[in-house]
């Protein structure tokens, strides 16, 4: 039986960081769910791919996460093997619950009608809203504050410690290391 409300925050998580976590437990206090269910995207339909195999993006999720037993991260998207569209993952939860809080980056608000069936999309989710910088939230979102200056795409550029969860922090940053070492060698 249907009944329950969950929400879902989809992503590279190249790698994640702790403003994925901010946005976790913001979402976890303000929201009224019963389950945050995390789930990294295989490839992006907006990227070429990412430097961190999915598996392994899964795997450093699953250890970030375990502070919260109502967080759980899911391989749905990782099992497409294929490019990761928001309405099928979203489509495939509404099976099984009634109330779906879909959780985005501010960053994503001017691209999101782009998105595939996002008319469909639409009517199927409560929209959140994770502030970014000083990016606006049109009133019609509920507003996550998080303001966390930090993305993906700067530590995958300098890979920055402080920014990583301590609980995968140093396999992250020995990874990313090891990526752009391999790289310049590589280059010369």
């Amino acid at each position: 039986m249907k009944s329950k409300k969950i929400a879902i925050f989809g992503g590279s998580f190249d790698p994640p960081h702790i403003g994925h976590i901010a946005v976790m437990k913001k979402a976890l206090e303000q929201l009224d769910i019963e389950r945050l269910i995390v789930v990294p995207a295989y490839i992006s339909p907006f990227k070429k791919g990412h430097t961190a195999p999915a598996a392994l993006r899964l795997k450093w999720l699953k250890r970030a996460t375990a502070f919260d037993p109502r967080i759980e991260v899911s391989d749905y998207e990782i099992k497409k093997d294929g490019k990761s569209y928001t309405f099928n993952t979203v489509s495939h939860f509404k099976q099984f619950f009634d109330t779906i809080y879909l959780i985005i980056g501010a960053d994503n608000l001017e691209t999101m009608t782009k998105w595939h069936r996002f008319k469909d999309l639409d009517k199927m989710v409560k929209w959140v809203v994770a502030t970014r910088s000083d990016r606006p939230v049109p009133k019609k979102f509920i507003r996550l504050d998080i303001d966390i200056p930090i993305s993906s795409t700067q530590l995958r550029k300098k890979i920055d410690p402080q920014w990583i969860p301590k609980s995968i922090r140093e396999e992250v940053v020995r990874y990313y290391t090891d990526k752009k070492e391999t790289a310049k060698q590589e280059s010369n």
